[in-house]
């Protein structure tokens, strides 16, 4: 039934027959085979097809978790086994956020890669949620975010703190509370970002009115604040080198006690640190404890 399973969640996930045919390298045939014989088995029509793809039934949408997590236990046994026969591979695949991938870990990859450079390193940046699932599937190793959330199946493990910060062009007004943002123009990321809820929910408790400008990183937001056309709220660590270099002004927010992201690693609950896991988590305490 497994690859019945993985037949479904490709279709599922990619809404089109010929992309989860592609994604498994299999004809659309096949495919189409194996959904119907998971439907057969289950008595339930799982996907409809549209003039744009397929879409989830009521029972296609109630079948996707359990058929996810029937997958994600049939890795975790391949992952077991292979770890107790010692065949697992000696790598290293890290699942992190977009500003984490950015600003946190390169100089950490860098001195892991010259301290174990046997162990290949894969990084995998997304959202949060992508990330976490990265690590709840087995396809990455550790995840690191900055999002205060509680998953199951994986546990936290806190490493540092990153102020955020008010940001502005250095000869601008100085900024000190959310206050002084009331009816400026505040450059903000898109929704999917974990920071961008964050800063409008401190908004709205302060009773802060501004115009938010969208931007799709935060490189084109700190370009947009050095040519004055907003400021912005950013973690320290996105902003330490143009503020070094006298690009930015940053300040502390002083009407935001919260301001600030923990920044944490995410493994599965179950069994033990693989040894490149471990060795990396305990190089970022050590290099931003040093910072």
């Amino acid at each position: 039934m497994l690859h019945l399973l993985e037949a479904f969640c490709a279709a599922a996930e990619t809404g089109s027959l010929s992309k989860a045919a592609e994604a498994l390298h299999l004809s659309q045939p096949a495919i189409t085979r194996q959904i119907r014989a998971l439907e057969a088995q289950l008595g339930a029509v799982l996907l409809t097809r549209t003039p744009r793809g397929v879409e989830l039934t009521p029972a296609g949408q109630a079948v996707l978790p359990h058929a996810r997590a029937a997958l994600a236990a049939v890795a975790a046994c391949r992952h077991a086994a292979a770890e107790a026969s010692g065949r697992g591979p000696a790598r290293l695949r890290i699942a992190a956020g977009t500003m984490i991938t950015l600003y946190t870990l390169p100089p950490v990859i860098a001195a892991f890669r010259e301290a174990y450079p046997s162990i290949p390193v894969e990084l995998l940046p997304g959202h949060h949620r992508d990330a976490l699932e990265q690590v709840i599937e087995y396809k990455a190793d550790v995840a690191f975010i900055a999002t205060n959330v509680s998953v199951p199946g994986t546990k936290a493990i806190r490493l540092f703190s990153d102020p955020l910060l008010l940001v502005s062009h250095p000869e601008a007004e100085p900024l000190e509370r959310l206050a002084d943002l009331r009816d400026r123009t505040l450059l903000v990321l898109e929704p999917r970002a974990g920071m961008r809820h964050e800063v409008e929910r401190a908004l709205a408790e302060h009773g802060v009115s501004c115009r938010l400008v969208e931007h799709p990183t935060v490189e084109t937001i700190k370009t947009a604040v050095m040519l004055q056309m907003g400021v912005t709220i950013l973690p320290a660590s996105a902003v330490r080198e143009e503020v070094r270099a006298g690009r930015l002004a940053a300040r502390p927010i002083a009407d935001w006690p919260g301001s600030v992201r923990t920044i944490q690693a995410f493994v599965r609950a179950e069994g033990t640190l693989p040894e490149p896991v471990r060795a990396f988590i305990h190089m970022v305490k050590r290099h931003y404890r040093e910072q």
